[in-house]
């Protein structure tokens, strides 16, 4: 009973605690424990479209392009609304193909996709991945950009398409999961420049 007690009684920590928060500029996450790190979105590639030898090939670069990695890397995965993007590749897909049976298939997927996300019933896992580096010295940032920058193109010559995320993008990561009443005009409002 005591460890019930324990539990129900202990203090509830804020979100900025949760999170680590002490500030975010331009593109890097200040954290309280004196940690700096960088977050990328990751456009996922759909294997789902892909053949046996593809999927390999892509497996086998990425392991070639991460090989030399030694700084710990934090990929996280989340199920988010259908983006627009998914749309793009299969658009994309059907004006490359010339078996009608196949662009026609690629039609009715698209459509049935973009009814089921209107309908708000259909999500997609998103990737991003945060790097961090100790805020130690005053070379700290510039070689957070550094790895990050490297990260990208390593990511993109496997054929992931990603961006480093800006302030705004990070405030909107975390807004997706932890308080989903939260309005992104309220974001703008609390985290606004005016106030500092």
């Amino acid at each position: 009973m005591k460890k019930l007690t324990d539990f129900f009684n202990k203090r509830k920590i804020t979100c900025e605690e949760e999170l680590n928060i002490l500030d975010i500029e331009d593109n890097i996450f200040f954290s309280l424990d004196n940690t700096i790190s960088i977050y990328l979105k990751v456009e996922a590639i759909p294997f789902e479209y892909l053949d046996i030898k593809q999927k390999q090939e892509i497996v086998k670069r990425f392991i070639m392009e991460l090989a030399g990695e030694k700084e710990i890397i934090k990929i996280i995965v989340m199920s988010l609304p259908v983006s627009l993007e998914v749309n793009k590749y299969l658009n994309d897909k059907r004006h490359l193909t010339k078996n009608s049976f196949k662009r026609n298939m690629i039609s009715k997927q698209i459509e049935e996709i973009k009814e089921l996300r209107d309908k708000g019933e259909m999500l997609e896992k998103k990737i991003f991945i945060q790097i961090f580096k100790n805020n130690n010295d005053n070379y700290a940032i510039e070689e957070l950009n550094k790895r990050a920058n490297e990260l990208s193109l390593k990511l993109k010559n496997v054929g992931f398409n990603n961006t480093i995320m800006n302030r705004y993008e990070i405030l909107q990561f975390f807004n997706s999961f932890l308080n989903l009443r939260f309005k992104n005009e309220n974001i703008n409002n609390i985290w606004s420049d005016e106030s500092e």
